[in-house]
């Protein structure tokens, strides 16, 4: 087991490398999937595309609220979107990928462009039961030195614990990460915020804060809940985080909560928040449709991000 980074005074769970639940696709989806990506994207979407992208400069983040695949949404149903939500990870092949709302079965179909990935994190009620919300992390370009995840909740190394006034249960997964040629560590967080306790999302806010304190520059990044003016996002910006896309894009108004009609995106609930010692480059909200067929109900969010 790993000694753990920045130890405060609530215990948090720190897990081996190789105790992560690992998602292996099915040969006969992962074939279906890669024809029906090349095709829609006009290139081969061969497993091991990852390996062939240009290594670049700074590190490639990626937030995506993949919406769950079992909710009824008639011609936004999973099957009519998966392809698109490969396609926008093919093509952006981040080196951290922060999903929420992936269930077991949606994150076996996209075995094929995960395949290069690192999964860790349990689902939130406890190994593959319910979302996923945690990282997917290229080892073609980074290296995971340490990692661990805890419940937002009083008892955050408790296992599918419900905090304050959630609806459900929910938690954070971190990855602290160097390049793979090296270089200084960089912490990761992956999480996503309750819809309905504000409490929980303030208090949320302030359990990872606390988490990454006296620790290597952090990311917090995944879908929030919250918009920018709001108090759980205040605890963050107090302490001199910067959303990555509000750095880059100053007067923009776009949101990333379209609900598969708002093509302005809505509010701004899906973040990647960098403390002072990081710079975002560039940042990328995917406003995009494919034949009217929206990837899902939230955008995906990316930066490209280097040290200050």
């Amino acid at each position: 087991m790993h000694a753990m980074v920045a130890p405060n005074t609530i215990g948090w769970s720190s897990r081996d490398p190789e105790d992560e639940p690992m998602t292996r696709s099915f040969a006969l989806l992962a074939v279906l999937l890669a024809a029906f990506v090349g095709a829609l994207a006009g290139q081969d979407a061969a497993p091991g595309v990852l390996a062939a992208q240009d290594a670049g400069e700074g590190l490639r983040l990626m937030t995506f609220n993949i919406r769950y695949g079992t909710a009824g949404d008639g011609p936004n149903g999973w099957a009519n979107r998966r392809a698109l939500v490969a396609d926008i990870i093919r093509r952006s092949a981040p080196d951290v990928l922060a999903i929420q709302e992936g269930l077991a079965f949606q994150l076996e179909e996209l075995g094929n462009v995960l395949g290069d990935y690192r999964k860790l994190g349990q689902h939130r009620d406890g190994g593959l039961e319910g979302e996923f919300s945690g990282l997917y992390v290229n080892e073609l370009r980074v290296r995971v030195r340490d990692w661990g995840e805890f419940w937002l909740s009083p008892t955050p190394d408790a296992v599918g614990s419900q905090g304050w006034d959630a609806a459900l249960a929910r938690m954070a997964v971190w990855a602290e990460i160097e390049y793979i040629d090296g270089g200084e560590p960089i912490r990761v967080y992956g999480t996503h915020f309750d819809h309905r306790g504000e409490v929980a999302r303030l208090e949320s806010a302030r359990l990872i804060a606390r988490h990454a304190e006296d620790g290597p520059p952090a990311v917090v990044m995944g879908d929030l809940n919250l918009q920018e003016e709001s108090e759980p996002l205040g605890v963050f910006f107090d302490r001199g985080y910067r959303s990555a896309f509000r750095v880059t894009h100053p007067e923009s108004e776009l949101g990333t909560f379209n609900g598969f009609r708002d093509a302005t995106g809505g509010r701004r609930l899906d973040h990647i928040l960098l403390d002072p010692r990081l710079e975002p480059l560039t940042a990328k909200v995917f406003d995009e449709q494919v034949n009217g067929v929206w990837p899902s109900d939230h955008f995906a969010v990316s930066a490209l991000v280097v040290r200050r």
